[in-house]
């Protein structure tokens, strides 16, 4: 369970090339590396977006949230750069360009004359808070038709030419980078800007090469076996209103940072970049039409030694998230003859995660070894389940467990909330209060014996032994500590408090990367399969401290300067090769070869 981070800040012919021809595409699918083939732990990925710490692609330009259904990409502004809010005005093409800078005729008093895209705002700085924000140097803007560009803050126009621009950033700081489009089409012609590219100067032939992926994200999530996407697809969202197929985000959008999330090819794309299995979520108003073209997607595209993890929605079992109470009234009117609405939740849950495995086993036919069809419920109650699994109220199909459902899958997170009597202490007195309470139990009211690792790994344990008739493996969708100072984090003038700023330092502490050691030892002791650590790359705030990095410029290379989480993380990996039966395997082989991707799959780079 995570508290997310609210949005913040502003809102020729196309270069297509082969999905296909990616980083890898002259040698095939990436192979393992000797650490990913027999890592336990795999990662989830963090939402796309222009301010998130992530920033995975070439094309930076993709982190925007512009697409033809989604105006709000953009940011309308006037000709000294006041917001004017006529977005939903513009006259955008299929991939969310602008075909003009006028409105359109419900728009009598037009006052924009530029629209603006903003990148790499307001991310956090390095290195604990000691580098840059993102790289500075020149960066380079390629786009087709004819118009003018400019951009702003921290960026400054080098050179202009047709379809290619040249802009530096001096000092990269939290102001980002504005690109506007200031003139479009000129002759009327239709030749209007689109297919905006903007790159780091030094990664330009690789962008132009067919690559999509920053190497030095790919880099970083060398050790992991699996890649968890569900952020990525903003599942808890719900970014496919009508739940067809046909609505879902397309790989020739602008950008892939809109509420309906990055497109299912680019996350199998960077699953064979990155050599790891991959694992997605359906969302929970999906036809089952959708589950069976994204089950041929990703049998079509990802490699023949490759794993797929598919899992429905996600935490359907949790109050907080929109596909809980949609669960709940479909469970309602699926078993009239039910009057609990948690139960119909969990039983309609199971109902769906079983069709939805069916479909999946019908489309891979023999291929079927290699998915994990799972079925997720909540860490402190096994009945959420056994529920699902038993699914009584399915009076067709009971037990759902019977229909391919094949690992369950828990979040076991620990972590408490500091009481407010620590706010007099000094810092250092209440980081060893914190990890006392973790590793020993004791310092907090009422905290359980043992601490914190411990009733974690007891949970573990209990369900383990619930799933023991089902004899189904044990995995998590996401685990780690769990520090969260919202909603009274901040001071009266915006700054952190002494909880979030004790929650940061906690994370950045020496004894952070034991307390991750011990965790995962804990789940290695108790018989748990893969564990998926949540998230990759996280500024630390009042919503949490999630990520195994803060920045993707954080140092990690030698290990010991890299933070001690990412330090606990990646030596567990080494030390502790996979422990369960039929796990080490040659993730995107050597001698595999690229699959072929369906005959419409394009991207545009």
């Amino acid at each position: 369970m995570r508290v997310k981070t609210p949005l913040h800040g502003p809102a020729g012919t196309l270069a297509l090339f082969s999905l296909m021809l990616g980083p890898f595409a002259a040698g095939g699918v990436q192979a393992a590396t000797s650490s990913n083939a027999q890592s336990a732990i795999g990662m989830n990925l963090n939402g796309i977006s222009y301010y998130s710490p992530e920033q995975p692609f070439l094309n930076i330009f993709k982190t925007t949230g512009i697409n033809a259904s989604s105006p709000g990409g953009w940011s309308t502004r006037s000709s000294n750069m006041a917001e004017t809010h006529e977005e939903q005005y513009l006259q955008l093409d299929s991939s969310g360009y602008p075909t003009s800078l006028n409105a359109n005729s419900s728009d009598s008093s037009q006052q924009f004359s530029q629209v603006c895209a903003l990148l790499l705002y307001n991310l956090p700085a390095s290195n604990a808070g000691t580098g840059p924000s993102y790289r500075s140097g020149q960066y380079v803007i390629l786009y087709d038709g004819q118009g003018t560009l400019s951009v702003g803050n921290d960026a400054q126009m080098v050179s202009t030419a047709a379809g290619r621009d040249v802009f530096n950033v001096a000092h990269a700081d939290e102001s980002g980078v504005w690109v506007c489009i200031t003139q479009t089409d000129p002759n009327h012609q239709g030749n209007y800007i689109r297919n905006i590219r903007v790159v780091y100067s030094s990664d330009e032939a690789s962008l132009n090469a067919g690559n999509v992926f920053e190497p030095s994200f790919l880099s970083l999530m060398k050790n992991f076996k699996v890649l968890r996407a569900m952020q990525w697809l903003n599942i808890d969202t719900n970014p496919n209103p009508s739940g067809e197929w046909s609505a879902r985000t397309q790989v020739s959008d602008a950008g892939w940072g809109a509420s309906g999330g990055v497109p299912y090819e680019v996350i199998f794309e960077l699953c064979n970049a990155a050599g790891a299995d991959c694992w997605v979520n359906v969302p929970h108003n999906a036809t089952g039409d959708f589950v069976t073209q994204l089950a041929t997607l990703a049998h079509q595209m990802l490699g023949s030694s490759q794993q797929l993890y598919i899992e429905y929605s996600n935490e359907v079992w949790n109050g907080d998230y929109a596909q809980f109470q949609y669960a709940e009234t479909q469970g309602l009117q699926e078993f009239p003859q039910n009057t609990n609405a948690f139960t119909g939740n969990r039983d309609w849950y199971g109902m769906q995660t079983a069709q939805m495995c069916d479909t999946v086993a019908s489309v891979w036919g023999s291929d079927f070894s290699r998915v994990h069809c799972v079925l997720a419920a909540q860490a402190a109650n096994p009945w959420t389940a056994q529920e699902s699994l038993n699914c009584p109220l399915w009076t067709q199909g009971a037990p759902c467990a019977s229909h391919h459902i094949t690992d369950v899958a828990i979040a076991p997170y620990w972590g408490f909330g500091a009481p407010s009597s620590w706010s007099g202490n000094s810092q250092s007195q209440n980081l060893t209060q914190l990890f006392q309470e973790l590793t020993q139990g004791g310092v907090v009211a009422g905290s359980s014996s043992g601490g914190e690792l411990k009733q974690a790994s007891e949970q573990e344990a209990a369900y383990v032994s619930a799933l023991a008739p089902f004899r189904l493996p044990l995995i998590t969708y996401e685990g780690g500590q769990t520090f969260l100072s919202f909603p009274n984090g901040l001071n009266s003038d915006g700054s952190n408090n002494w909880m979030t700023s004790l929650y940061i330092a906690a994370n950045r502490d020496s004894r952070m990367a034991g307390a991750y050691q011990t965790a995962l030892a804990n789940w290695k002791s108790n018989g748990g399969h893969v564990y998926m650590i949540y998230n990759d790359i996280y500024g630390p705030n009042q919503y949490g401290e999630w990520g195994a990095l803060e920045s993707f410029l954080d140092t990690v290379t030698p290990l010991t300067s890299a933070p001690p989480k990412w330090q606990g993380i990646q030596n567990f990996i080494s030390s502790n090769p996979c422990w369960w039966s039929g796990c080490v395997g040659s993730i995107g082989g050597s001698t595999a070869t690229v699959p072929n991707p369906p005959s419409n799959v394009t991207i545009q780079h």
